[in-house]
C-alpha cells in the first residue's frame, strides 16, 4: 500500500515538472522506443573529464552527510521505470572497493534547482569496479547500483546519489552541463547549495540510468486482453 502511494506522489510531481520547466541542450540517450522490459539506457548524462569530483560521505564519516544531485529529464508520454544507476567516483585514499551500499533519492524540480525528496530508492545490491583510469593520482571505480523498480511520469527531476564507505568519496563530474549544473548538499557547509558556489564552476554529474519505457495505457489493457483470452484458451 505504501509503494503505491509512493509511485502516486512521484507520478503527479513528474506531471507537473513537465508543465513548468523544459531541458537544456544535450543528447541523452533516449531509447523511446524500446518494448517493455527490456532494460535500455534512459538517461546518460555523459563521460566524466576529469576536472573535478564533488567530495560525499555519509554521517558517520565526517559528523555529517554530503550527497551530490543531479537533473535529468523523462521523455516519454508514458513515463519511466527506472532499476539501475551508474557512475564514476575516486576514494581519497586512493583505496578500492570500499563502498558497502549506496543511498539514492529522487526529487522534484524547481526552475532549474531541487525541489524536495519525492522518493528513495530501496537499493538491491551495489558493485564497484577499477575502469583502468586515474584522477588525482587515484584510481576510478564504476559505481553499479540496483533498486526496485521507481516510476517517474515526464517531467524533470533531480537524483541525489551518496556511496556508503569508511571514508571520503569523490563523485566525477565533467564541465559540460546538460541542462542545469550539480548541486551538492552538505549539511556541515550550509545544506542545498550548486556546485559553483562550492567549487567555483558549474559542471555535471557523470551518471546514467537504466530501465524501461513504461507501456502505454493502451498496452497494458491489451496486455489484460491477451491474459484472458488465453486464460479462456487453456479452459
Amino acid at each position: 500500500m505504501k509503494t503505491v502511494s509512493v509511485l502516486t506522489i512521484v507520478s503527479i510531481a513528474g506531471v507537473a515538472s513537465a508543465q513548468a520547466v523544459s531541458v537544456g541542450n544535450g543528447n541523452p540517450a533516449n531509447l523511446g522506443n524500446d518494448p517493455f522490459s527490456n532494460r535500455a539506457t534512459l538517461w546518460d548524462n555523459g563521460d566524466t573529464d576529469g576536472t573535478n569530483g564533488y567530495s560525499q560521505a555519509t554521517s558517520g564519516v565526517f559528523g555529517a552527510s554530503r550527497s551530490t544531485l543531479d537533473d535529468f529529464e523523462v521523455t516519454d508520454n508514458a513515463g519511466w521505470i527506472l532499476n539501475d544507476f551508474h557512475t564514476l567516483g575516486l576514494w581519497s585514499s586512493g583505496a578500492v572497493n570500499q563502498g558497502t551500499g549506496y543511498v539514492l533519492n529522487f526529487w522534484s524540480d524547481n526552475a532549474g534547482s531541487p525541489g524536495a525528496p519525492i522518493a528513495s530508492a530501496n537499493v538491491t545490491s551495489y558493485a564497484e569496479n577499477v575502469t583502468g583510469r586515474s584522477w588525482f593520482s587515484r584510481p576510478e571505480v564504476a559505481i553499479d547500483v540496483t533498486y526496485d523498480d521507481v516510476f517517474l511520469a515526464p517531467g524533470r527531476y533531480w537524483v541525489e546519489m551518496q556511496v556508503v564507505g569508511p571514508e571520503n568519496h569523490f563523485q566525477m563530474v565533467r564541465s559540460g552541463v546538460t541542462g542545469s549544473e550539480s548541486w551538492v548538499n552538505y549539511s556541515d557547509l550550509g545544506g542545498l547549495q550548486s556546485g559553483s558556489a562550492i567549487f567555483g564552476a558549474a559542471a555535471d554529474i557523470a551518471f546514467s540510468l537504466t530501465g524501461d519505457v513504461a507501456p502505454a495505457p493502451g498496452a497494458l489493457a491489451l496486455l489484460g486482453l491477451g491474459g484472458l483470452a488465453a486464460a479462456r484458451r487453456r479452459r
